[in-house]
Formats: structure tokens, sequence, C-alpha cells
């Protein structure tokens, strides 16, 4: 019993020490991997093996004085003889002889809560050891100081079952696990992954650690050893480690983003739950949280580096201003007036029809905020309210998006996204607004749908801008499908792994460009400040992203796997949906930063546009969806809409447009 307290203390003592360490090395700044490395190397076996030889110290001299006892509870025994004292003389050589005979033996350096019969044969083997030589000095040692044979059988035996059942307490006393036990992978090893490792068992209700895949290029990993387990190979050999080992769970320890992403399309086609530990801080907190999977974060699913932008130019579009975000409700237009609050604007103006996702927003918001009520498609309103509030920079963000609703319901896709453009840009010029920024989409570039032939005639009329000579600025920004915002396939797949399945995608060869809505919102507020007039820039979105990849990300981030677990069904392509969006058909030439370019589209015909938005405002007042699907497909006939003879691919596109319509 003593030495189990002894050995529970130490144990703590050690994995405190280790959460200390790490935690100052973080707080400290970034160290070297490889100095990381061997450090959490040395320190983790550094920190077993004394707290190992501690409790075997206690283990022997208790084992041998217990031993001494037995003997001298004999009748027959020689009185005169000061047995207590020999064993007190000798008890260091005894001590000595074990700890060797362990360390040769190779006792130390394990993870003994899952060892084998291998590791039990390396503590029987000491401790005879142990005992041959000892009988052997005893044999050849003065007469004063013999110690007993009998006490050093007893020692041994005791010795060898105080060592053993330390060792293998976590076999012994099984029932403390249930029925839990799953067999985890780590992925790392950094100290971190060292330390989770030791914590994992007590923390997990006795999870089997069965070793590491370094995450790192390294001829060498599968010969070397952390926390006394084996790293098993590299991170591009997971899915046949996951097989050869029988591994349940697989755990990233420190994840970033990257990492996150080759994990998880490495997993894809093995059977085993994936985790995902937060930052190490709360790991050695002991918060049982850490070992859950964690809430879904969509930067994970991007296949290129987050978007980093200088703002300093926009710090001083914004000082001083009034500004007004419509669609302020919406994922998009919430999150452009969260970040404008942060430029120290005059005042800040939140626009939306929405009064459910006015209030909420709010909430999110504060005081600072003045929230506006209104409806873009009426033109008198929309002219009252801006007089009110005299806006010098407009956000537009107002807009319906969801593509095959608007398919059956044409009319409200001119009426909101055409007409209420219009009614804004008109109305800010009459109020002397300084600044006007369309949030336009790439569904704008050779457009299929009505969604995005209305979103490319909004482009039209900004690029018509420069004709008002107002002083007025007018640009718009054009980018792919935002993770996470309304109308965005992420919460639909999140949802739907939530009830079990299925998840529904349309095509397999489906893609699509993403973004998060932070970095596409920094990008807007950079581009308006880049603007010269009547540009509509184009935002860099990376790669395109399959769909189907993204939803099998998604079911492995939840832990789950796909078809295993969560099926996939496809659906088919959906009433006015492509295969592929495109950024734009155009040429494009670049800005002052990297991440936004300036798409070069021929001028339109002020006349016959302005013409054909008075005819399809009438006909969608009217309800007639035919002669506004008619309006909209002439628009694209006439090239209204399309860059004239800029390349083969823009006039390919059109004809490929065109076809889509008929």
């Amino acid at each position: 019993m003593i030495a189990f307290v002894v050995w529970e203390a130490l144990l703590i003592v050690s994995g405190a020490v280790g959460g200390i360490e790490v935690l100052g090395n973080m707080r400290g700044g970034a160290a070297d991997p490889t100095w990381r490395e061997s450090a959490a190397i040395s320190a983790a076996r550094v920190r077993a093996d004394i707290a190992f030889a501690a409790v075997d110290v206690a283990i022997i001299v208790a084992a041998y004085t217990f031993g001494l006892a037995v003997r001298m509870l004999d009748p027959g025994i020689d009185a005169g003889r000061v047995y207590w004292t020999d064993l007190a003389t000798a008890m260091p050589v005894i001590v000595l002889i074990h700890i060797i005979a362990n360390v040769l033996a190779g006792a130390y350096g394990h993870v003994w809560e899952h060892a084998s019969a291998d590791e039990a044969v390396q503590v029987v083997f000491a401790n005879v050891v142990s005992g041959v030589v000892l009988v052997t000095l005893s044999t050849f040692a003065r007469p004063d100081v013999i110690v007993p044979f009998s006490v050093i059988v007893v020692g041994v035996a005791l010795s060898l079952a105080g060592m053993g059942l330390v060792r293998f307490r976590s076999r012994v006393f099984s029932f403390r696990r249930g029925d839990s036990g799953a067999r985890m992978l780590i992925v790392g090893t950094s100290r971190e992954a060292a330390v989770f490792a030791r914590q994992a068992p007590s923390l997990t209700g006795g999870c089997q650690v069965v070793g590491f895949l370094s995450d790192s290029p390294d001829s060498g990993a599968k010969a070397r050893r952390l926390a006394g387990l084996p790293i098993l190979g590299e991170m591009h050999e997971i899915a046949s480690v996951i097989k050869d080992h029988d591994i349940d769970e697989v755990v990233v320890v420190g994840a970033d983003a990257p990492r996150t992403r080759e994990v998880v399309d490495l997993c894809l086609d093995v059977d085993a739950r994936l985790r995902i530990l937060p930052a190490a801080e709360d790991i050695m907190l002991d918060r049982l949280s850490a070992l859950d999977v964690r809430e879904i974060r969509v930067e994970d699913l991007l296949v290129r580096p987050q978007i980093a932008t200088d703002l300093a130019e926009v710090k001083e579009l914004l000082r001083d201003r009034r500004v007004l975000i419509t669609g302020a409700g919406g994922s998009i237009g919430s999150e452009i007036v969260a970040q404008v609050l942060g430029f120290s604007p005059a005042q800040v103006y939140a626009l939306d029809r929405d009064e459910t996702l006015l209030h909420d927003a709010q909430l999110k918001w504060g005081g600072d905020v003045k929230t506006v009520l209104c409806d873009l498609r009426e033109p008198v309103k929309v002219l009252r309210t801006f007089e009110e509030i005299k806006p010098d920079i407009i956000f537009h963000a107002a807009a319906l998006k969801h593509v095959p609703v608007l398919e059956a319901y044409p009319e409200e896709a001119v009426l909101t996204n055409v007409i209420g453009t219009r009614n804004v840009i008109e109305a800010g010029s009459r109020v002397g607004m300084s600044r006007f920024v369309l949030i336009s989409t790439d569904k704008a570039v050779d457009p299929s749908s009505v969604m995005g032939a209305t979103k490319r005639i909004a482009e039209l009329m900004v690029q018509l801008g420069a004709d008002r000579n107002d002083g007025c600025v007018y640009s718009a920004v054009r980018f792919g499908n935002v993770l996470g915002s309304r109308g965005s396939v992420i919460p639909t797949f999140v949802d739907q792994i939530k009830e079990g399945g299925p998840v529904t995608v349309t095509d397999a060869e489906m893609t699509r460009y993403f973004m998060t809505t932070s970095e596409a919102v920094e990008l807007v507020l950079q581009a308006s400040a880049l603007s010269e007039g009547s540009e509509v820039f184009v935002l860099d979105m990376g790669e395109p992203v399959r769909i189907v990849e993204l939803a099998r990300r998604l079911i492995r981030l939840a832990g789950l796997s796909p078809e295993s677990d969560i099926s996939i069904v496809y659906t088919g392509i959906r009433p006015g949906e492509k295969l592929n969006e495109r950024l734009s058909i155009s040429p494009m030439t670049p800005t002052r930063n990297s991440q936004i370019s300036e798409a070069k589209l021929d001028y339109p015909n002020p006349a016959l546009l302005m013409e054909t938005v008075d005819d399809l405002e009438g006909e969608a007042r009217a309800v007639n969806r035919f002669r506004v699907r008619e309006l909209l497909s002439d628009l694209i006939a006439h090239d209204v809409l399309w860059a004239h003879g800029h390349t083969v691919e823009a006039e390919g596109a059109r004809a490929e447009s065109e076809a889509s319509w008929s």
C-alpha cells in the first residue's frame, strides 16, 4: 500500500513537471522542432525512470525487511545474532544490485499500463538475477554480515510481486477501465504529445495508447521512442499503421489547419475515429472536454493558407465616416458590420428587411450600431431612409442567393438583386455618398441561373457609376462561396451529419471556390480602399474544392467514417446550377494587393442596359415569370452581360451559358 501511494504521488509530480515545462516553453515562444522533440523524449524518459526506480527502492526495502521479520518469528533462531544491523548494512548493496539488474533487463522505459508478456519476462529475469547475485555474495561474504538465505528468497519473491503489481496494475485492476480501452494512435511527436500520451489513459477511462506517428519527414522515425512508446512511422503511413495495429482512434495533438486537413484526407478510407485536441494548456489543466470531438472549424477545410491583409488603408478610409451596410442581418453583412466597427467610424448603420435577423445581430454588435428596417425594393422608402442617415460609404450586401429557389421565383431575384441595387445607387447618389461597394458572386460569371444573371446586371450598374459624375467611387467585389454562411453547403452538411445522414451531394464532380467569412470581408474592405472607380474586383479564392471531398472531410472532422458511419447520396444537379464556377472569363490585372485582381470587362451599353432594367422591373412587379426569364435570356444572347471578344474562353463560356437558358 505504501508503494502504491508513493507511486501515484510520483506520477502526479512527474505529470505536473511536464505540464509546467510545456507551458513555459509555449510562453517563451516557438522553439526549434528538433530541439523540442529531443527534449520531449529525454524529459519523458527521465521522469518515468526516476519514478519507477524510486518505487522499486521502496518495494525492495519493504520486501527484505518483511522477509527478515518473518525469519525472526522462528523460535530456533539465534537471538544473540544482530540480524537487523546486518540487513541495514547490506541494504544499499541489495538495492543497488536490484536496480542494476532492472536496468540491464530493460525494466525501465516502458508505458507499463499496456505492457505484455515480454515485459513480464524482463521483470522476472531481473529479480531472478538479483537473487542469484545476492546468494553468491552472501556465500563468500564475512560471516558477521551474512543475510540469511531465507531472507533473500523471501525478499526476491516479494520484490518480484511488488514490481510486477506496480507495472501491471492496469491489467490487475482492469475493472477500473470498464468497457472502454480504445486503441489510440497519436499524430505528432512534440512535447505536448508526450505529456498527453501519459495522461490520456487516465483521462479517457483506460484507452490504450499504442504509439505515435511522426508529423515531419524522418527516415529514422520507426527506430525511435517517445514517452516509452514506439514511433510507428510517418504521417503518410497512417492508413497502414491503423490497419496493422488495429487502431480505434486517431488523435492529432495541437493540430494546425494544414496538418488537420492532411490527416483527415489520409483517414478517409480507414475505419478509425478521428479526434483533434485543442491547445496544450487545456490538456495540462485536465479538462476532460479536451478529449471530445471539437466543434467543426471551417478554417480546417480550406485547401490553402488563410488570407492575411494589411488594412492600414481601410482604417484611413472608414475613420470618422458614416457607414451603411445593407443585408446586415446575413452572415457576410453581419461580418462587415463587426469589422467596420474596429476602424473608428463616426456611425455604423445596419440595414435589413428581416427584423429577426437584425434583432439577433444587434445583440452581438452592441449599442454602437444603429439598425435600420427597410425594404430596398421600395425606392421611396429607400430615399427617405438615406436622407435621414446620409451615409458616406455603402457596402451593399443585400441579395437573394439561393439558386434553385430563385429559378422558381425569378421576379423576386430581379426585384431584390437588380431593382434593390439600382434604388440604393440612386438614393446614395442623391444624398452625396462618396463610396459604394457591391458584394458580388462568382455566379455572375457566364451565368446559368437567374441569380447569377441578376448579380451580373448589378455589376454592370456599378460599371456605369462613372457616368453619374456625382463624385462617388463605385466598385464591385466578386468572390465564391463563404464557408458557414447562410446558403452555404456547410450548415446543411453539419445538420445531416448530426442527424445520422445521409449527406446529400448533387454531383461527384461538382467544385466550388471557398473562403471563410472573416477573410472574405477583410478583402472586401481592402478592395474598397483600392478602388478608383467602376472596377469589378476578384478575390483570390485559391483552388476550387470538390464538394464531395468537403463532405467527406466534414464527416471525418465529426469523428465518423464516410460511408461506414454516414453515407453520401448523390441527388443530381439542381436547376440553375453548374458543375464548376469561374471567377472571371475576362483577363485580370493585379492590384497593389496580391490577393485582389481587377477583371478587365468591356464597358456595357448604358441605354440598352437601363432600358432592360426598367422592363425587368415592370414584368417582375407584374409577376410575369416567363417574360422575366425571356428578358434575362435576351440580355445574355445580345452580349449585354459579357465582355466582348476578349478571349476564346469568353466566347466558349458565352455559348455554354446561352445553351443553359434555352
